[in-house]
């Protein structure tokens, strides 16, 4: 509940962002944008945290403490290369790989 309470806040703040240019430029404090960005990428990483810790695969051994290991593997090997400068589509396509390849891996055995 709480997440969601955050994601329409930043919502509502990026909606308000985009809709006061066409009022006035000059009226939005810098500062003000600052910090709405900081909001939403506070968001976005909760959002993946609670994603990550809640991923649960019935192919999986031990899928209690396997899946979420795998997937935060996976999500922190795609999340380091956008931090290098690749793009989205090879950063998602690389942590979807990687999990794939894990979780196949994982699943062979006993």
């Amino acid at each position: 509940m709480t997440v969601a309470i955050a994601v329409a806040v930043v919502g509502a703040g990026s909606l308000m962002l985009r809709l006061l240019p066409l009022v006035g430029a000059t009226l939005i404090p810098d500062r003000m944008t600052v910090h709405a960005a900081r909001a939403a990428m506070a968001v976005l990483a909760a959002m993946t945290v609670r994603t990550v810790l809640r991923h649960h695969d019935d192919a999986l051994a031990g899928s209690r403490v396997t899946a979420p290991v795998l997937a935060a593997l996976a999500v922190g090997l795609g999340l380091w290369l956008a931090y290098r400068g690749r793009s989205v589509l090879v950063a998602s396509g690389v942590g979807l790989a990687t999990y794939v390849v894990l979780a196949a891996g994982f699943a062979g055995l006993p």
